[in-house]
């Protein structure tokens, strides 16, 4: 009989330096850089929006990231692992891994929209551009015609003096009506749509193709994924910064409103963005960073990545805006009435703008592949890291021939039947749903600061600058990063979870109230991740029978120890109360 049980393999390790690089700069430059951030700087105050969010990237976004990276290379090993120096806040690691997992599910709907606009890119002419198609309704206006054949087969005046009170966009109807298909409501779920569920599985293939062999095949991917988007970026911006009007669209995107910084939820937008962008609490530096080499320089990684995320969210913002800043100018109206942000700024303004200029079709092409390019580089850390934290957690499954295949296999079969309700009829009410609330902006900042806590505070920051020392030699920044862990940064986090609960609002799309237990839906969500910190506390609590104090941490020098036992769980235990009475 065939033996099915193999010594267990050692741990995979980033074959250069540059490979943890790339995957992580890939990993922070996503669709969130091109859809989130140039709209969020032109609606709070242009080019004074970007200090609130340098100051954000400076006091959160970097501190985290080197406080997850540095204690993921120093432990070497994933976030289960990791976090079991720290007993009590084991639940963070888990918590992160949770949010991993309904990100995961949700983001490779957008690439699945993105495909859809792709493969219409190549129609003759562009599918969204006229109102003649099936999908449109009498409402439908071609944008910059005056008179416009609807798909009645009437001529609608489109000039002005008109009431445009009922029109919409040729654009708009084909995102709702033929990319989406919406239906009337979360209530009605409709039927599954062949196209894009065709997209989406093609997609889930791709991905899993892609990282089941770890980061020793998906990190040859991305030193494509991730400088070929930047490349698309610059292309575009070039292009569109030589239009007639881009220098309109450009100018409102960086003109100063200095007024607006004395608004708080300016503060708390560019503290958001930055957060989301860097993924910073959900734990995936951490686990990235534990491939590294021991010695491997992350504060130079952890600097670097700040500033190609921020200088890619700066260009996305350029291209976006002038190309915006055309269209308004060929409309004969202003950035503001065509500026949109999220979905509507990627799957109508933009392909509005794409469509009036020369050979669109070839921009097009380029700009949903941008798109894809940008996702794709996320969801391949979102489900390494994921897949990992499974096969760290089980030396069962490790035991097993081709583990790490066939545990990616299930973990992408499983998101993707989850993600299948996002690619029927009421899907974008599920998106909404997912978008609002699984990985909610509060959870984030709640396990940044829990976090924080837990390695400066809990496990000792002094402890930890010992390990830092030990990987890089002596080092500078440490007064920077001890305020930063300490007292800065989860001040900052805190007072935005605060602020958030306390601004907790009916959630909407369009004129479209959820319903009370849709919404219940989606708060359950949000709380599936941040329950487990206190929940594993608990846990640990009535398991070992000791005080919290007496579970605070177990020493570094200690941890071996936990690794060669078969329950390391209950050695850690053990150590606890050791370290406890002496």
């Amino acid at each position: 009989m065939k033996q099915t049980m193999v010594q267990h393999e050692q741990r995979q390790k980033w074959a250069n330096p540059f490979d943890f690089l790339f995957s992580t700069v890939g990993y922070v430059v996503g669709l969130g850089n091109l859809w989130r951030f140039p709209y969020l700087c032109f609606e709070n105050g242009g080019g004074a929006f970007l200090i609130p969010y340098s100051l954000s990237v400076i006091f959160i976004a970097i501190p985290v990231i080197i406080l997850e990276t540095s204690f993921g290379q120093y432990c070497q090993q994933g976030v289960s692992k990791s976090w079991n120096r720290i007993p009590l806040f084991k639940g963070v690691g888990l918590a992160g891994m949770i949010t991993i997992f309904h990100s995961s599910v949700y983001y490779v709907i957008i690439l699945a929209w993105a495909a859809k606009y792709l493969v219409a890119s190549f129609q003759f002419p562009l599918p969204w551009t006229s109102c003649g198609n099936s999908w449109n309704t009498e409402s439908c206006v071609e944008v910059g015609r005056h008179d416009v054949l609807n798909v009645t087969g009437n001529i609608t005046y489109n000039g002005p003096g008109r009431n445009t009170s009922l029109e919409t966009t040729a654009a708009e109807e084909f995102w709702s009506k033929q990319v989406l298909q919406s239906s009337d409501g979360i209530e009605n779920i409709g039927s599954i749509l062949p196209d894009l569920v065709l997209y989406f599985l093609l997609l889930w293939v791709g991905l899993y193709f892609c990282t089941f062999k770890g980061i020793k095949w998906s990190s040859k991917i991305v030193y494509v994924t991730a400088t070929l988007p930047i490349v698309l970026i610059i292309i575009i911006l070039v292009h569109t910064s030589q239009l007639d009007g881009a220098s309109n669209g450009i100018y409102l995107y960086l003109t100063p409103n200095m007024t607006k910084l004395a608004n708080p939820s300016v503060w708390i937008s560019a503290a958001t963005q930055a957060t989301f962008s860097f993924g910073s609490g959900r734990g995936s530096m951490l686990v990235m960073s534990s491939f590294n080499q021991y010695n491997h320089n992350f504060l130079r990684d952890a600097v670097t990545i700040g500033i190609c995320d921020t200088i890619a969210s700066f260009l996305s913002g350029f291209a976006v805006f002038a190309s915006l800043g055309f269209m308004a100018k060929q409309l004969n109206t202003t950035v503001l009435d065509v500026a949109k942000s999220g979905p509507g700024l990627v799957f109508i303004a933009h392909p509005q703008s794409i469509a009036l200029l020369p050979h669109p079709q070839i921009w097009s092409c380029l700009f949903f592949i941008t798109l894809i390019l940008l996702g794709f580089d996320s969801e391949f850390v979102f489900l390494e890291v994921f897949v990992s934290f499974i096969i760290d957690c089980s030396s069962r499954i490790r035991s097993y021939r081709w583990h790490r295949e066939v545990t990616t296999a299930i973990v992408c079969t499983v998101m993707c039947l989850i993600g299948l309700s996002m690619v029927t009829e009421g899907g974008i009410y599920v998106f909404e749903i997912y978008n609002n609330y699984a990985v909610a902006g509060w959870c984030l900042f709640l396990l940044a600061t829990t976090e924080l806590i837990g390695i400066a505070w809990v496990y000792g920051i002094d402890v930890h600058f010992r390990g830092m020392t030990d990987m890089l030699g002596p080092f500078r920044g440490k007064l920077y990063l001890k305020l930063c862990w300490k007292y800065i940064t989860p001040s900052i986090c805190l007072t935005i979870v605060v602020y958030y609960l306390a601004g907790l609002k009916t959630l909407k799309l369009g004129d479209y109230v959820f319903p009370v237990w849709a919404q219940i839906i989606g708060h359950l969500m949000s709380f599936s991740s941040v329950l487990l910190i206190p929940g594993y506390a608990v846990y640990i609590k009535l398991k070992s029978k000791k005080t919290f104090s007496e579970l605070r941490r177990v020493l570094p020098n200690q941890m071996s120890l936990t690794t060669t036992e078969n329950n390391p769980e209950e050695v850690i235990l053990k150590l606890c109360e050791k370290n406890e009475e002496s």
